[in-house]
């Protein structure tokens, strides 16, 4: 079963990396997208979306509108950031979060570890 994962990363060259992974992984990607704004819009038109990977900054703004959406859905998510945990808002700071530069293998097997068991 296809997994359905927004991406919300604003570096163009890691959004790319993080998509292929993803891909790679069996994963159809939602985004990337760029801002929040962008995020906010992608989820809400998502038909579906099981879990989220999102950049904790995206063009210098703090990614904590789209972890409460997020959660207010129940979907989880991971965050990525550049920044200390203790630096990030607590909607962010609760989840799992890997520090930039991030390894694709330690992304995925995180996401992996979010995500139920895939049935049929």
């Amino acid at each position: 079963m296809t997994r359905h994962i927004l991406l919300a990363e604003d570096e163009a060259f890691l959004a790319i990396l993080v998509t292929e992974a993803l891909e790679d992984a069996g994963h159809a990607v939602i985004g990337p997208c760029q801002t929040v704004a962008q995020a906010l819009a992608a989820l809400a038109g998502a038909e579906r979306c099981d879990a989220a990977v999102i950049d904790a900054n995206l063009r210098g703004a703090s990614a904590a509108p789209v972890a409460e959406a997020l959660a207010a859905r129940g979907i989880p998510f991971l965050v990525t950031t550049g920044y200390l945990r203790s630096q990030l808002p607590p909607v962010l700071a609760g989840a799992p979060v890997l520090s930039k530069p991030v390894r694709m293998a330690e992304l995925t097997d995180a996401l992996d570890g979010l995500l139920p068991p895939a049935s049929g």
